[in-house]
C-alpha cells in the first residue's frame, strides 16, 4: 500500500528500444511503483517487463471506437494509481512527446492536480529521419505537421523548407488504423497529392521514410513523386519527407541592414535528402 505522495514520470522507449532509451527513462521505468506502457512491438513489451515484470499495457482498442476516446481511457488509467499514492511511469514509444496525446494530457492533469510530474525526452522518429536522410534542420528550416491537420487546417508553409509531414497513411481516420482500408488510405494520399502539387510539381521527389525499430534492419527511405504517391504502399508509421523546391531568395535589404556582404551567411543549397 503507497503511502507516500504520487508521482508521475513520462517516459520514451526510443525507436529502438533498449539501445535508444536514454539512462534517465530506463531509470525511472525501474524505480516505478507501477509502469504502465503503449509501444509498437512485441521485442519492447519483453524488454519492459524484464526491467519491470509487473509492467501493464496501456488499452488500446481495435475498433471502431474513437481514438479520442482511447486515449481518454489511457490518461484514466495512468492518473487512477498517481491519484491513489504510488509512483507511476508511465512509457511510450519514441519521444513521449511526440505524437502521444495521452502523454501530454496525463502530464497537464498530473500537474494540474498538484502531482509531481515530468516528462523525460527520448529519440523521436524525426531524430532518427534527420540521420538516415542527412537532413540538417538549421540549414533550411524544417516544418513538421501531422497530415490530416495540415489538410484539415490549411497549414502555410514554405516551399523552400523541408516539409514533414507524419502518419500519411491514417489521413481522415479518427480510429483505429486498419491497413485492409486500401481504399481509404489511397484516397487520402491522392488528396494529400492534390494539394501538395498546388506548390510543387507533379515531379518533385519525396520519400517515404520509416524509421529502424531492429538494429538488424535498414530505414525505409522509398523515393516517389508527388504524382506517384496515391499509389504507393504506406504503412501506420510511414512519414512523407518533401524536399524543398531550391534555396530561399536572400533579402538584399536584410543583408544590407545586417552589414553582410551577399556572399556572406551559411550554404544554402538545396537539401535533397540522403545526399
Amino acid at each position: 500500500m503507497a503511502t507516500q505522495q504520487g508521482s508521475l514520470v513520462i517516459a520514451g522507449t526510443g525507436i529502438q528500444w533498449a539501445g535508444q532509451t536514454t539512462h534517465a527513462a530506463r531509470t525511472a521505468i525501474e524505480e516505478a511503483d507501477r509502469v504502465l506502457f503503449a509501444v509498437v512491438d512485441p521485442w519492447t513489451v519483453q524488454w519492459l517487463r524484464g526491467l519491470k515484470p509487473s509492467a501493464e499495457s496501456l488499452p488500446y482498442s481495435t475498433g471502431n471506437t474513437p481514438r479520442r476516446l482511447i486515449y481518454a481511457e489511457m490518461v484514466r488509467r495512468i492518473l487512477a494509481p498517481v491519484r491513489e499514492g504510488f509512483r507511476v511511469c508511465a512509457v511510450f514509444y519514441g519521444h513521449p512527446g511526440v505524437l502521444h496525446t495521452a502523454a501530454h494530457e496525463a502530464l497537464r492533469q498530473a500537474r494540474a492536480e498538484g502531482f509531481p510530474a515530468q516528462m523525460l525526452p527520448g529519440i523521436s522518429f524525426l531524430d532518427c529521419l534527420y540521420a538516415d536522410l542527412g537532413v540538417d534542420p538549421g540549414r533550411d528550416g524544417f516544418q513538421v505537421h501531422e497530415a490530416t491537420d495540415f489538410l484539415i487546417r490549411g497549414r502555410a508553409y514554405d516551399a523552400h523548407s523541408p516539409l514533414v509531414l507524419s502518419q500519411i497513411a491514417a489521413i481522415g481516420n479518427t480510429g483505429f488504423f486498419d491497413a485492409t482500408a486500401t481504399l481509404r488510405i489511397q484516397h487520402g494520399l491522392r488528396v494529400l497529392s492534390e494539394v501538395l502539387r498546388r506548390r510543387y510539381p507533379a515531379s518533385h521527389e519525396a520519400i517515404i521514410y520509416e524509421a529502424a525499430v531492429l538494429p538488424i534492419q535498414p530505414p525505409r527511405m522509398t523515393r516517389v513523386t508527388l504524382e506517384e504517391l496515391p499509389a504507393a504502399a504506406v504503412t501506420d508509421v510511414s512519414t512523407l519527407y518533401v524536399p524543398p523546391l531550391g534555396p530561399a531568395p536572400v533579402d538584399e535589404h536584410m543583408l544590407a541592414l545586417l552589414g553582410m556582404a551577399s556572399g556572406d551567411g551559411p550554404n544554402r543549397s538545396t537539401q535533397k535528402g540522403t545526399e
